[in-house]
């Protein structure tokens, strides 16, 4: 591999690492005030939700303009209007599909325990039918079933926090290469040597704060289950009941009725 293919390499993942990094510092500082909101934290966090919303936006503000410049050069420069008008196409819908996963993403309401719980606390006092407790119960069973989300959620957590660490490396194996090729002084590499370091503490950081965060929550869920459980139970013993027999005693009262009315009719 020549010095000039190395050097590309070695500028790509030091802005690469630069951007991870910063990254990391938001991931560390949101999830150290929610360590501090404890078990108060509710079941979606709107203050990290719209710090990352924004941080992606601007991730693909950036992607998006670079894209465009690209596809100025392809139409004026390279004589090829097809295939920029094409990426010109294709960078306004990613644009458009950022938009709307963005505007879902923080109009989504909350359909967990917290919601069902103050449904339930509404209907305190009241006698709801069956059906509705069903529904309740229903409610119930599909919020724990998202257990399973949210244990893929954590394992791409660790995955994501496994590339800046990589990224450094990258960095520091490109950096080396190009000192052993002559290219660089000793102190480059010496000096990249310090992003896999940086990127490790700040994962380590992020992935306790995050466990920390992640335990709050369980522990509040755990305790809004148990409470829904009760308001459920305490709800369907208030349901109304139908009496054994009913239909049949009314419509025998019915036939004695017509048959008090009509007496000439035996």
């Amino acid at each position: 591999m020549d010095n000039v293919t190395l050097t590309v390499i070695v500028d790509a993942a030091a802005i690469l690492w630069a951007l991870f990094t910063l990254l990391q510092v938001v991931d560390v500082v949101t999830g150290r005030q929610l360590r501090r909101a404890g078990r108060a934290v509710g079941t979606r966090d709107r203050d990290r939700l719209f710090a990352w919303t924004i941080i992606c936006c601007a991730i693909v503000l950036i992607l998006v303009m670079f894209g465009v410049i690209i596809a100025s050069r392809l139409i004026l420069d390279h004589a090829q209007p097809w295939f920029g008008a094409a990426l010109m196409v294709g960078l306004a819908g990613v644009s458009a599909a950022s938009a709307i996963l963005a505007v879902r993403a923080l109009r989504r309401p909350e359909s967990g325990y917290a919601t069902l719980l103050e449904r339930l606390r509404a209907a305190d006092g009241t006698r709801v039918p069956k059906g509705r407790v069903k529904d309740f119960r229903r409610w119930l069973e599909a919020i724990d079933e998202r257990e399973t989300d949210v244990r893929r959620t954590v394992m791409l957590g660790r995955w994501v926090r496994s590339v800046p660490p990589v990224t450094g490396l990258v960095l520091v194996l490109a950096g080396v290469l190009l000192w052993l090729g002559g290219a660089v002084d000793p102190w480059v590499p010496l000096l990249s040597i310090a992003a896999p370091v940086i990127s490790i503490v700040l994962s380590t950081l992020g992935a306790r704060m995050s466990l920390a965060r992640n335990l709050a929550v369980h522990a509040v869920h755990q305790k809004q289950r148990a409470e829904i459980v009760e308001a459920i139970d305490d709800l369907e013993r208030r349901a109304p009941r139908k009496a054994t027999g009913l239909t049949d005693r009314v419509s025998r009262a019915l036939a004695i009725l017509r048959e008090q009315q009509n007496p000439g009719q035996q």
